[in-house]
């Protein structure tokens, strides 16, 4: 295990947004951050970044974005399943198509960054406790209900109606969910203690929480395995 490095991105929709990169490995027998976890522009300094770190004999990233989307418009079969489980839940994700997300999507062309730069392949999940280089695609709304029963999505996330107060108290819940992570261990980084007060650092603070839980799921996945809904062919989505 200690050999292994699981990556988390928190990918925004295009390149002027920031997105969020964790990653982690072993250290005496709990998963802590090989650095604080970034916030960065484009695909080049991800891999960049990754590259630095990726001597280890194992690669695993998750993400949080459509890593294969063959259609035009409309949506993929794993968001109508996704929907149809987890709606109840208000874990419903965004459709995904070449239309919304741009031609290629992002997350295709990260992908091939990936496979060019690192030789990771994208697959719809790791093989349990296997030599690998993987990058799959993680849905962290879902995973968060599934892993802790919650009768709700924890709404965290800018969205009308919503006050910061509110926004900054269902962070705090988050960040006590990640205190309580069922195996394997997670050792939480300082910088989780200060929860901005602004709107923007807020959402950079989400930013970043989002790709450190993602980095934890890459964890998750290599070491027990879960569930895969849809297919590789179609857009898969990971859940534990």
């Amino acid at each position: 295990m200690s050999s292994s490095l699981f990556v988390g991105i928190d990918l925004a929709w295009g390149n002027r947004s920031l997105s969020g990169l964790a990653m982690l490995r072993w250290h005496e027998n709990i998963l802590q951050e090989v650095l604080p976890t970034q916030l960065l522009y484009s695909d080049d300094e991800i891999c960049r970044t990754i590259a630095k770190y990726d001597e280890l004999e194992s690669v695993v990233i998750a993400i949080d974005a459509p890593l294969v989307v063959p259609n035009l418009t409309g949506e993929r079969p794993v968001e109508a399943e996704i929907r149809r489980r987890f709606a109840r839940y208000h874990a419903a994700c965004h459709p995904a198509s070449r239309r919304l997300l741009g031609d290629p999507p992002r997350g295709e062309q990260l992908c091939t960054l990936l496979i060019q730069q690192l030789s990771v392949q994208p697959y719809p999940a790791p093989p349990v406790q296997q030599p690998c280089r993987i990058a799959f695609e993680v849905y962290p709304h879902a995973a968060m209900v599934r892993l802790f029963g919650l009768p709700r999505i924890l709404e965290y996330k800018a969205r009308p109606g919503r006050s910061l107060l509110y926004r900054r108290g269902q962070m705090e819940a988050y960040i006590d969910l990640l205190a309580r992570l069922p195996h394997p261990p997670l050792d939480l980084p300082d910088w989780l203690v200060d929860i901005p007060e602004t709107a923007a650092g807020l959402k950079r603070f989400e930013d970043r929480i989002d790709a450190l839980f993602c980095a934890w799921l890459a964890a998750r996945a290599w070491m027990y395995g879960g569930e895969v809904l849809g297919a590789a062919d179609t857009g898969a989505i990971w859940l534990p």
